[in-house]
């Protein structure tokens, strides 16, 4: 499993496939509330205490859970006053069935607003269509230079489609799977784990930004990006 804080409440855990297995651990676990997700959970705090020194500051934790392909998915803890950690493992089957079984959507999310002046959109909202599409990942950075450092390999580039934009003093970089492999394309999400934070509630946060978001790079950005970190 492999950690990264977010700040001093929160953070995130990538678990994969091979780590659900090698645990005896399966997704109908999670889904029963069985001891096996219990301990797993309890395996996970202490182990993100030993990697990045967190800590649980009293009684109550929130989880949100971001299933990916190939059997693993993506945790996010955060310390909170509301909901214990009973209470975190008895929501665990509700929080998976909510985002379980998204729709692929296949379509590049557009930051910039057209020529006439309009909302930029990344995504038109589906009221009777609440899942999480699976096949696209917001990155979310905190500097420029943490974006160039992500792009400057140009993983899977030219295999995905892309789109950068900024909102509240953050740089947003959107990744739809497109011609990807789904191998690679999680390879992708376990890269930007080391510099940015990889957003859970994936409609929500596409829907803030076709609202809130000023475009940058309108498309092909992990490219372009790519030419301006390696100075081309």
């Amino acid at each position: 499993m492999k950690y990264r804080r977010i700040d001093q409440d929160t953070i995130q855990c990538i678990v994969t496939g091979d780590d659900m297995n090698e645990r005896g651990l399966t997704m109908g676990d999670i889904f029963e509330r069985s001891e096996r997700a219990e301990g797993f959970l309890r395996e996970l705090i202490e182990e993100a205490h030993e990697e990045v020194g967190y800590d649980l500051t009293g009684p109550s934790i929130a989880m949100q859970i971001t299933p990916v392909q190939d059997d693993g998915m993506i945790i996010t803890i955060t310390n909170e006053k509301s909901t214990g950690l009973l209470s975190f493992l008895e929501h665990m089957r509700d929080v998976m069935a909510a985002l379980a079984g998204g729709q692929l959507t296949g379509e590049e999310h557009d930051f910039s607003g057209s020529a006439t002046g309009e909302a930029p959109r990344y995504y038109e909202e589906t009221p009777a269509n609440t899942d999480q599409p699976e096949d696209v990942r917001v990155f979310e950075f905190t500097s420029m230079s943490d974006v160039l450092e992500f792009a400057r390999d140009g993983f899977v580039a030219g295999q995905v489609k892309s789109v950068f934009g900024t909102a509240d003093d953050r740089y947003y970089l959107v990744v739809t799977k497109n011609r990807c492999s789904w191998k690679n394309f999680n390879k992708l999400s376990a890269k930007a784990f080391d510099y940015a934070n990889v957003i859970t509630d994936v409609r929500g946060k596409l829907i803030y930004l076709n609202e809130h978001g000023e475009g940058i790079i309108e498309s092909g950005a992990l490219t372009a990006l790519k030419k301006i970190a390696q100075g081309k």
